[in-house]
């Protein structure tokens, strides 16, 4: 009971701190937070340069890859991007990884200024195009990863196959978001990430589907200024750290920056400044008071006003 009074004490003196800070104070307290984030996501690392999931031992390749993204550019943990990179590398040639890992470790790669055409000894961005599925024009197995695989081809400077633009657009809701596997109702990530993906490849983010897009999460940012991941939603519609920073990825992408989505009582970064805890990192939900590395990874490059 303890550690959740005092948590939710100084979740109400941040809000009352940011809203009250003038534009450049409240810039400073993001920065800040992106900082101590970066600091404690680098204690996590493993021996062999990857890191943890969060949910199974050992090391991950989808949560290194998010982690070098978040990192990359961050003078203080060039060493560590560096040996993360190395384990992604090492990954490669096993031929065992899924579509989803080459388009993270591709995004990563150009991130971290590494070539995908030529990483851990493959074209990343061929291994990415051959999973298109020649009927529907889908990369991958959902809509999820065909929206990050645009991403890693058009990051990437490939070009993007029109076919496989017009299949994200075909896939979005008359609501305007995108459901995860293509089919269901549709949630915030894989529409954020829709959204970042039509504008990286072109289109334009002011009208047709991206505009939409950005309506649809517009209409379900909650009061604090952060996201759910769906909504409605038998599990609660809470903003969570990871949907509250793919919303300020798209918003970024989208030529804005996330202070200008303000709510009654925030806006999407201040939403995630407000899940830092004690020691740095970012927690998944206000519920849910503890160290979280997926979310801590995701925050930081919001915080950081990095999009893919």
């Amino acid at each position: 009971m303890k550690t959740k009074i005092t948590t939710s004490l100084l979740t109400a003196f941040a809000v009352l701190a940011m809203a009250a800070a003038p534009a450049n104070a409240a810039s400073d307290i993001v920065t800040n937070s992106a900082g101590r984030a970066a600091t404690w996501l680098i204690t996590k690392q493993s021996a062999d340069g990857g890191f943890s999931n969060g949910f199974a031992k050992g090391s991950d390749v989808s949560a290194t890859a998010d982690a070098v993204f978040a990192l990359a550019g961050d003078a203080s943990a060039k060493k560590n991007v560096a040996s993360a990179l190395n384990f992604l590398a090492a990954q490669v040639p096993s031929g065992k990884l899924k579509t989803g890992q080459y388009v993270k470790i591709a995004l990563a790669a150009k991130a971290a200024g590494a070539n995908p055409r030529a990483f851990g000894g493959k074209d990343l961005l061929a291994e990415i195009s051959k999973a298109t599925n020649p009927k529907t024009g889908v990369i991958g197995d959902g809509v999820f990863t065909h929206a990050l695989a645009v991403l890693a081809l058009a990051r990437g400077g490939a070009s993007v196959p029109a076919q496989a633009l017009t299949a994200l657009e075909a896939l979005q809701t008359p609501a305007g978001g995108w459901a995860f596997t293509g089919a269901g109702a549709p949630d915030v990530d894989t529409t954020a990430l829709a959204v970042q993906a039509l504008i990286a490849a072109g289109r334009p983010s002011n009208s047709g589907a991206a505009g939409r897009g950005l309506g649809y999460l517009r209409g379900l940012q909650n009061t604090d200024g952060g996201f759910p991941y769906q909504s409605p939603s038998a599990y609660g519609t809470d903003s969570n750290a990871n949907s509250t920073a793919l919303v300020a990825q798209a918003i970024i992408a989208a030529g804005d920056q996330p202070e200008s989505w303000a709510a009654a009582q925030g806006n999407p970064l201040s939403a995630l400044v407000n899940l830092q805890q004690k020691s740095g990192a970012i927690a998944f939900q206000s519920a849910f008071a503890d160290d979280n590395i997926l979310a801590t990874v995701g925050a930081i490059a919001a915080l950081n006003r990095k999009g893919y």
